[in-house]
C-alpha cells in the first residue's frame, strides 16, 4: 500500500521532483558508505617484526603486537607502526665517513679540513686509527622510541662517537687492529681486540641509560656494534715497509741460527773426536808403559825383601851377560889410560 502511494506520489510531483528524490536516495546511500568506510578505515594488520601504538586525541591508550588491529577511526584514534622488540634496526654513523672519497677502496686519509676527520680517532699509544661502524638497536619502550623518533639517530650517533674516544684513548694501536704482527699476535693483544666491540656495546647502553635517567629515554637498546678498524693509507705503507723489514729481519735471523747451530754441532764433533783420540792415545801410552815396565815389576817381586845394593847385584848379573853378548868388543880403560880388552868379540 505504502509503495503503491508513494509511486503515485512521485507521479503526482512531476520528473523534476522525481529527479530529485533519486538524487538524495543516492547521496544518502554514498553517504552511508562513505560513514561505513571512514568507520572501518582505521583497521590494520600488524606484520610480525612489528608492533603499533595507538594514541587516542594525543594520549596513548595501548600498545599491540602482531596481528590485526582493531581502532576507531580518525581522528578519535591514531595507530602508528613501530619495528618490533625482536627486529634489529641498523644505523650507519656517517659521521665516520665524512671526507671520505672513496670509502669502498677501504683507503683512508687524513683530509685538510679538520672538520672532515671526525672518523680518525686517536688511540692511547698517539696513533690514528679510523673507525667505519654500524649500531643493531632495538625498540624496548615503545612509547618512548615514539615520542623521541625523531632524535634515536642523531642521539646515537654522538653517543656512539663520545663512547668511540673514551675507548680508543685507553687502547694502543695493536689492540684494536692488526697494525704490527709481531706484537699483535700475542694472546693479550688478542682478548684486547675481542673485548673491542663488547666494551664499545656497554659504553653505548651505559650513556643510553644515563640519558634516559635525565629525562631524555629514547626506548631503545643497542644489541650489536659492526666495526671495520683502518690506518691512515700513509701510516698503511710505513706499516707495510715496517712489515717488510721486519720480516727480512727475522730470516736474517733464522739463517744466522742455523749457521750458528751447523758451527756449534761441527764443534761437539771435533770436540768429540779430540777427546776420543786422547783417550785412545793415552791409553797407548799407559799400555807401553806397562809392557815397558812389566820385567822391572817382575824383577821387583822377585827381589822382594833384599837390600837394594843386592837387588842391584841381582839386576847387574842378569842384565851383564845380554849386554855383553850383544858387544862386538869391550874394552877396559884404567887410570893410567891403557885399554884392557875384556871381551874380544866374534871371530872373523
Amino acid at each position: 500500500m505504502r509503495t503503491t502511494s508513494q509511486s503515485e506520489e512521485l507521479r503526482d510531483v512531476g520528473p523534476l521532483g522525481q529527479s530529485v528524490a533519486f538524487a538524495f536516495r543516492f547521496i544518502f546511500l554514498a553517504v552511508c558508505l562513505i560513514a561505513v568506510g571512514w568507520f572501518v578505515s582505521n583497521i590494520h594488520q600488524i606484520p610480525p617484526d612489528s608492533q603499533a601504538v595507538v594514541v587516542s586525541f594525543g594520549s596513548v591508550t595501548r600498545v599491540q603486537g602482531a596481528g590485526l588491529l582493531l581502532a576507531l577511526p580518525k581522528p578519535i584514534e591514531r595507530v602508528i607502526v613501530l619495528p618490533g622488540r625482536e627486529r634489529q634496526i641498523p644505523l650507519p654513523i656517517s659521521r665516520f665517513m665524512e671526507g671520505q672519497a672513496d670509502a669502498s677502496s677501504r683507503d683512508f686519509d687524513l683530509n685538510p679540513d679538520p672538520r672532515l676527520n671526525s672518523g680518525f680517532l686517536l688511540t692511547g699509544d698517539s696513533s690514528v686509527v679510523h673507525l667505519e661502524a654500524t649500531l643493531f638497536y632495538q625498540v624496548t619502550d615503545p612509547v618512548a622510541y615514539m615520542t623521541a623518533a625523531e632524535h634515536v639517530a642523531p642521539a646515537l650517533q654522538r653517543l656512539f662517537i663520545a663512547s668511540a674516544v673514551s675507548i680508543a684513548a685507553g687502547r694502543d694501536l695493536d689492540s684494536i687492529l692488526v697494525a704490527r704482527p709481531e706484537v699483535a699476535s700475542r694472546p693479550g693483544e688478542v682478548i684486547r681486540r675481542e673485548r673491542l666491540r663488547s666494551d664499545l656495546l656497554r659504553a653505548v647502553n651505559a650513556r643510553v641509560e644515563a640519558l634516559a635517567g635525565t629525562g631524555g629515554n629514547l626506548g631503545i637498546s643497542v644489541r650489536r656494534v659492526d666495526l671495520v678498524p683502518a690506518i691512515p693509507a700513509a701510516a698503511k705503507a710505513a706499516f707495510d715497509n715496517v712489515l717488510l723489514v721486519t720480516q727480512t729481519a727475522q730470516a736474517n735471523i733464522a739463517l744466522a741460527r742455523t749457521y750458528a747451530q751447523n758451527i756449534a754441532q761441527e764443534s761437539d764433533r771435533e770436540k768429540d773426536r779430540t777427546f776420543t783420540d786422547a783417550a785412545a792415545s793415552a791409553d797407548e801410552r799407559v799400555s807401553d808403559a806397562k809392557v815397558e815396565t812389566a820385567s822391572i815389576a817382575a824383577l821387583a817381586q822377585q827381589t822382594q825383601g833384599m837390600s837394594r845394593s843386592m837387588q842391584l847385584s841381582r839386576l847387574y848379573y842378569d842384565r851383564i851377560g845380554a849386554l855383553l853378548h850383544k858387544a862386538g868388543q869391550v874394552e877396559a880403560v884404567d887410570r893410567n889410560g891403557a885399554a884392557h880388552v875384556i871381551v874380544p868379540g866374534a871371530q872373523r
